[in-house]
């Protein structure tokens, strides 16, 4: 367990940005395959997902973060930055870092770029290792986390096939005012769920081979959905919750909970799991799908460059994943509550 209060040193979003692909595939349309497990009324029912942006074939996951990455800069007015953090679970290849490619592809200045790879956490785990290292000497970190999960799962796997999109976000983390932007980040990860979520083969353990490819093996699998399913809901509100005793804060202080997104069902369960009203929960799911590290980073986007949000107002990302991972950080407004 992890938990990092910013108490004598402000950690400012300068700016955020986040970057769809064009290519937006309904839900009537994936159930209209020959091989579609479900119907999509049965995807509605079960998911809450209507779309999903899903990547061109000539993207990768560099190119995706690489425009949302444009945004975050040109938004801050900024060239270049003290260290390039990407949380990602599928990047362009196995070795160089997926951020090696952003780095290049946004033009910036030599400084450390690697990738986090915290599977749906890539997001909150990369904002960790941001203030960490403003905190330690760094002026100014772009984090961003993208992913392209349309290539990654089985048409014909019921569990999986209608869940997930592709996408990237991120924000610019600087030094600034105590009491604003990132004042808190907590993560934990029990590895005791390793295997629940996971791609069997294409690393040191199952390399590739002919028959891992025959048998499916390079696909998502989700080995036990409704444990999955609990384990989401209990991570994220563990993390929640601790994060905010920690800083000695309960719900009612919060003004709006932006969480992974990783299907509707969960997230309307995650507000009575909470004792919430609904209203207080970001959504964007519906016509996003999950993208993994990138759904936390680009609701993140979404919800600050709203404007639902009056100055002062306290923000909580929750998010968890594969592994399993959970974290929860707390943001605050610039400026005086109203």
């Amino acid at each position: 367990m992890s938990l990092l209060i910013a108490e004598h040193a402000g950690l400012r979003i300068r700016s955020t940005g986040s970057y769809l692909p064009g290519r937006v595939v309904t839900t009537d349309e994936l159930a209209a395959r020959a091989d579609a497990p479900l119907t999509a009324a049965q995807i509605e029912k079960l998911t809450g997902i209507r779309e999903r942006r899903w990547a061109a074939p000539d993207q990768a996951t560099s190119d995706l973060a690489i425009e949302a990455g444009r945004t975050v800069l040109d938004r801050a007015g900024v060239a270049n930055v003290d260290r390039l953090v990407v949380g990602t679970s599928s990047p362009d290849h196995p070795i160089p870092a997926c951020a090696c490619f952003v780095q290049r592809g946004l033009g910036l200045a030599p400084a450390p770029a690697f990738d986090v790879a915290a599977a749906c956490g890539g997001f909150l785990f990369g904002l960790d290792l941001a203030a960490r290292s403003i905190l330690t000497g760094d002026e100014r970190v772009l984090v961003l986390a993208a992913d392209i999960r349309s290539r990654l799962i089985d048409p014909t796997d019921r569990g999986t096939f209608a869940l997930f999109g592709d996408g990237a976000g991120g924000l610019l983390l600087e030094r600034g005012p105590v009491g604003e932007g990132l004042l808190a980040v907590h993560l934990m990860t029990d590895g005791e769920g390793a295997e629940a979520i996971h791609v069997p083969a294409g690393g040191s353990r199952r390399p590739t081979t002919a028959d891992t490819a025959a048998r499916r093996e390079h696909f998502l699998k989700m080995v036990d959905g409704p444990r999955v399913f609990l384990t989401a809901l209990e991570g994220m509100s563990q993390a929640a919750n601790t994060l905010l005793d920690a800083m000695r804060l309960t719900f009612d202080d919060i003004d709006l909970v932006v969480p992974h997104q990783p299907n509707r069902l969960i997230l309307d369960r995650l507000a009575r799991y909470l004792r919430i009203p609904s209203a207080k929960v970001f959504v964007n799911v519906h016509r996003t799908g999950n993208m993994s590290a990138a759904s936390l980073a680009v609701a993140t986007d979404e919800a600050l460059t709203s404007s639902r949000l009056r100055p002062g107002a306290n923000v909580l990302l929750v998010g968890g994943g594969a592994g399993f991972c959970a974290g929860a950080a707390l943001i605050r407004i610039p400026g005086e509550s109203k």
